[in-house]
């Protein structure tokens, strides 16, 4: 309990030292941290009692030697050098604790005191070195990252049905105030500029080539021509395809016809020639890759995408084009208009108990944790990622760790660091005087008894 204590404590002495020094309030001071420390109390309060412990040692040294002349006996003789050791042993760990902090009573001519201070930096090296060898090592990194099974945790967490409705929830409540920090004109200014910017620099004509010339490698364009020819078709066969054609055609017809009341009947006869002959080019199309009509669309899909590598005109009107949208500012209040609808949805939704966002997260932890659980190859395959990923980035980062605490040490103040260790272990310390003054004691009476009987023998 106590080594956990002192671990807590030195936890709190790193959590202090490296707080930055703007964060602190005015007129903030060691001293004035220190008074309202309850670790000072504490450190008083031990200091008193190992203080005690002297002056119980040396009174009780002074009574017995007085007591000791005036009536000799064995046992007087005995309580004498019991006090004698334990003022001697508790005065050697006073010694031994305070050189660790400062030099006693200001004697700065004894060698090896005020060790802390003294040893400040090459203190700090020390720690940097068993930090990043003993808890960034790679071989330390690696066993402990192999033997955590972390996709199975995320999993199990996930699968948890209540796990998965709080995530839901937190990541539904979190996008309002994503979104109130994005919602910042300034911030949409600058992020228009960046993205003008950069869609004027894009070739549109070559990248349109590009995507044509992919789309009609090995043919893949026929597959596309044959959606359209089946979309054509449906509509070709839909009752109301006739009925508009047939429309179509008494428009035009009813200027001639009009006077011999034919239109209707030459109309609906055309269109049903119409529509007939166009069925029939589409499913000839459809039945048969090699139609002439099939060819001259590849045909123009490459012709198209010759000029749109080679034509300097075609492709200097498609960047105008391009430079058109972008000016467009009826475009650009158009996809603010969305945005702010899909913001103001989010919000709303993200307020109810009911929230839609909140549900389809919840749902898909909850799937995504249950299929990562059934899957023990992908959560292997998971966990040797995350090593593969971790590994080359303490390598990476651990010369600049271990740079940055050596640095940040080397700016602490000598008096801070020193008060500040003495706070987080200095109760603990005198413990040593304690036990300094008590086997003192212990060692005085067994040397006592053991000289004692040596003379006797002799």
């Amino acid at each position: 309990m106590a080594g956990e204590h002192t671990a807590c404590r030195l936890a709190h002495v790193a959590r202090t030292l490296f707080r930055p020094h703007a964060a602190r309030e005015p007129g903030y001071s060691s001293s004035m941290a220190a008074s309202s420390d309850p670790r000072e109390a504490a450190l008083r309060r031990r200091k008193a009692i190992a203080l005690g412990l002297l002056g119980l040692a040396g009174a009780g040294l002074a009574v017995v030697s007085v007591l000791e002349r005036s009536h000799p006996h064995w046992i007087l003789g005995f309580l004498a050098r019991v006090f004698e050791a334990a003022l001697v042993g508790g005065l050697a760990d006073w010694f031994a604790v305070v050189a660790l902090f400062r030099h006693p009573l200001g004697m700065r001519w004894i060698p090896h005191t005020a060790i802390i201070p003294s040893k400040k930096n090459a203190l700090g090296a020390s720690l940097a070195d068993f930090i990043c060898d003993h808890f960034l090592g790679t071989r330390q990194v690696a066993d402990k990252l192999r033997s955590m099974d972390i996709a199975g945790s995320v999993a199990g967490r996930l699968a948890d049905a209540g796990f998965s409705q709080a995530m839901g929830r937190a990541l539904a409540s979190a996008l309002p105030r994503i979104l109130d920090a994005l919602e910042s004109e300034e911030l949409h200014r600058f992020l228009q500029r960046i993205a003008e910017a950069r869609l004027r620099q894009v070739d549109l004509s070559g990248a349109v080539a590009v995507v044509l010339r992919q789309l009609t490698a090995d043919a893949r364009h026929q597959a596309l021509v044959d959606a359209g020819l089946a979309y054509a078709g449906d509509v070709l066969a839909a009752p109301g395809t006739h009925e508009r054609i047939a429309e179509m055609a008494t428009r035009e017809l009813w200027k001639v016809l009009r006077y011999l009341k034919l239109e209707g009947v030459v109309a609906d006869k055309v269109a049903d020639k119409l529509v007939a002959g166009m069925t029939a080019m589409v499913d000839d199309m459809a039945a048969d890759r090699d139609h002439e009509m099939r060819q001259r669309i590849g045909a123009e899909f490459e012709r198209l995408i010759l000029r749109l590598e080679d034509d300097p005109a075609l492709r200097e009107r498609v960047n105008r084009f391009r430079d058109q949208l972008i000016e467009d500012s009826d475009l650009s209040r158009y996809l603010r208009s969305l945005w702010r609808d899909l913001a103001a949805w989010i919000r709303d939704d993200a307020a109810r108990e009911d929230s839609i966002i909140a549900d389809r997260m919840a749902g898909v932890g909850a799937e995504v944790g249950a299929r990562l659980a059934a899957d023990d190859a992908m959560r292997a395959w998971i966990n040797r990622g995350i090593v593969d990923l971790v590994l080359p980035e303490v390598e990476r980062y651990r010369e600049g760790i271990r740079g940055f605490i050596i640095d940040r040490v080397h700016q602490w103040s000598a008096d801070e660091l020193t008060r500040e260790l003495e706070l987080a272990v200095g109760p603990d310390l005198q413990f040593i005087r304690y036990n300094g003054t008590a086997v003192g004691a212990l060692i005085g009476g067994v040397l006592y008894v053991l000289v004692h009987g040596i003379q006797r023998l002799a």
